[in-house]
């Protein structure tokens, strides 16, 4: 616990870093000359002739299974490959470190390219398909990981006191060391599922209808692009948000499992 006085310290300090960020804000707001309109976007939300839903949210719908099929599938084989990586076998550790490194220290913009016009082209995928399969290697490097850093930290004590109970192999890993790791891993996990989320807006380069791509058409049609990238940025913003929320919800869950 922090003392008292050096507790007053860093509230006032939180309280100026707000006062000066929101005037500057503010002030930015005020010399940009231009008129604000955000009510011509309520027609890109949803169509008020055919009463179905707009670009905006036809993209909101194409971000978030993009988001979803790529985190789930980065999580899959990030685990499998984490797996490889601690394994005993020095050719497949090895070949598994290589491809985490490869997909940790080039751009996703690249690897997206590279998939969609070389890989793609051989094998027939859709832009869909590519940028999915794009995101979830890209994702799955991370993953693995941190699942491999958090394994190797595991206390081996609790793996001999295990065994000498009379557990097996199996029993130790799902009973005693997944939950721990489990909650270890949770909120490296869900920032790289953040970022995972911000990534996929770099799929509209090949023309795959996400929010960023919707974004681009409306401001083709009504070239007012601050607003439009405003609300989208909201919206991202309220995506995270939402993935950030429910990943600190499930860390007070599995703290609760294990110590409430």
């Amino acid at each position: 616990m922090y003392p008292r006085k050096l507790s007053w310290i860093f509230t006032i300090l939180s309280v100026m870093v707000l006062l000066g960020a929101s005037s500057l804000l503010f002030l930015s707001f005020q010399r940009l000359d231009y008129t604000w309109d955000f009510a011509f976007l309520k027609d890109y939300f949803w169509e008020p002739t055919s009463g179905k839903p707009g670009l905006i949210l036809q993209g909101l719908w194409g971000t978030f299974y993009i988001s979803l099929l790529s985190i789930v599938g980065g999580s899959v084989i990030g685990l499998l490959l984490g797996l490889v990586m601690i394994c005993p076998e020095p050719l497949a550790r090895k070949s598994a470190t290589v491809f985490v490194d490869v997909f940790r220290n080039t751009p996703v913009l690249v690897q997206l390219y590279v998939m969609y016009f070389i890989v793609g082209t051989a094998l027939e995928l859709s832009p869909e398909m590519a940028g999915i399969l794009t995101l979830s290697l890209f994702c799955s490097a991370y993953v693995a990981d941190i699942f491999r850093a958090n394994v190797l930290e595991f206390d081996k004590g609790q793996w001999d006191a295990a065994r000498a109970m009379g557990l097996h192999q199996g029993q130790i890993a799902l009973y005693i060391m997944a939950p721990q790791i489990l909650r270890r891993m949770l909120p490296a996990l869900v920032g790289q599922f953040v970022s995972l989320v911000k990534d996929s807006s770099l799929v509209s380069v090949i023309s795959v209808n996400d929010l960023t791509k919707s974004a681009l058409n409306v401001i083709a049609v009504s070239f007012r692009s601050f607003e439009t990238w405003f609300v989208i940025a909201i919206i991202y913003c309220l995506l995270n948000y939402a993935l950030s929320s429910y990943g600190r919800y499930l860390e007070r869950r599995l703290r609760v499992g294990l110590y409430g």
